[in-house]
């Protein structure tokens, strides 16, 4: 049995995977793709941006494994295999970098820090009068593994937090939670800053457009750690422009890389990052994809196995 590493954006880390998930599985051997040997050895395929087609070489490949959390990298593949099971990557490293990222944007909009560096530029000595935290609701998009534990930290900061999602929940502690397109104007109506944490789904894909942006009250705020297809790019500029909107944390994109000629780069409302707000850690998430690996070996199910009907 043998594990294929295969990636069209990590080759400088490829090393590093590689000896990450020798360490964390010592009794099996690791292949980098284009090196892989005898393809009727491979049995696990650990992916990101693969070469397109490959993964329809391995006639004994057990499981396809993301080594980032999301899984659009696979199942865009147009000769993706249709048997064996996808799993994404739920790791607490990863999920940990995404509350900083999360926590790192509430609290420069929650406390008037971009508004302070516009008055820098300016030199302005306007001191803003001060919200408590439980004086201002945050809204999550999205509130599976990451979404839940952004609003747990928030919570614990004294924030009051909604939730909204496509379906029902079971209860979510003190995260009040909303769901289906029905409720999305309630949710909105009353979310001061709004981070989105979606998948990009059939349901998700452009639901926020300018006649649900309109429902955030004025002088609201965006923070998208989710996927860029959620947010229409355009209509969020328009809102911008009008102030309704007063700024925007944007880490993806509809289009990426962010092309040069896109308007959101040089937009002043605008914090544009490329894509970095969970960064897979490689010794941690190795651990994650061989735990999963053991539990396929004993006929067990890993967690969790992306759903094709769900679209996450």
């Amino acid at each position: 049995m043998s594990i294929l590493l295969a990636s069209t954006d990590f080759w400088e880390d490829m090393g590093v995977w590689s000896n990450c998930l020798q360490e964390a599985m010592p009794e099996i051997e690791i292949r980098v793709y284009p090196d892989e040997g005898n393809i009727d050895d491979i049995e696990y395929a650990v992916v990101w941006k693969h070469p397109r087609g490959i993964l329809n070489k391995y006639p004994n490949l057990k499981a396809i494994l993301s080594l980032g959390a999301g899984v659009d990298h696979i199942i865009s593949d147009p000769e993706l295999p249709e048997t064996p099971p996808i799993v994404r990557l739920v790791d607490k490293k990863l999920t940990h970098e995404m509350i900083l990222h999360s926590l790192h944007w509430v609290l420069h909009f929650h406390s008037d820090q971009y508004l302070y560096r516009i008055q820098q530029q300016s030199r302005k000595w306007i001191q803003q009068s001060s919200v408590q935290s439980e004086d201002r609701t945050i809204g999550i998009m999205g509130l599976g593994n990451i979404g839940k534990a952004i609003g747990d930290s928030l919570v614990n900061l004294d924030f009051k937090v909604l939730g909204w999602g496509t379906s029902p929940k079971n209860s979510l502690g003190d995260i009040e939670y909303y769901f289906g397109h029905d409720q999305l104007s309630g949710f909105l109506s009353q979310t001061e800053i709004l981070i989105n944490v979606l998948p990009l789904t059939k349901k998700t894909k452009n639901i926020l457009t300018k006649t649900e942006l309109a429902y955030l009250p004025k002088g609201s705020f965006i923070i998208n750690i989710g996927r860029g297809g959620i947010i229409n790019e355009n209509d969020l500029i328009s809102i911008l422009d009008t102030g309704d909107i007063a700024a925007t944390a944007l880490d993806v994109f509809a289009d990426e890389p962010l092309p040069e000629k896109n308007s959101l780069w040089a937009h002043p409302s605008v914090y544009i990052t490329p894509h970095i707000a969970g960064q897979s850690n490689p010794g941690s998430a190795a651990k994650t994809i061989a735990e999963n690996i053991r539990l396929i070996e004993k006929g067990e199910s890993p967690y969790p196995i992306y759903s094709f009907n769900k679209g996450y």
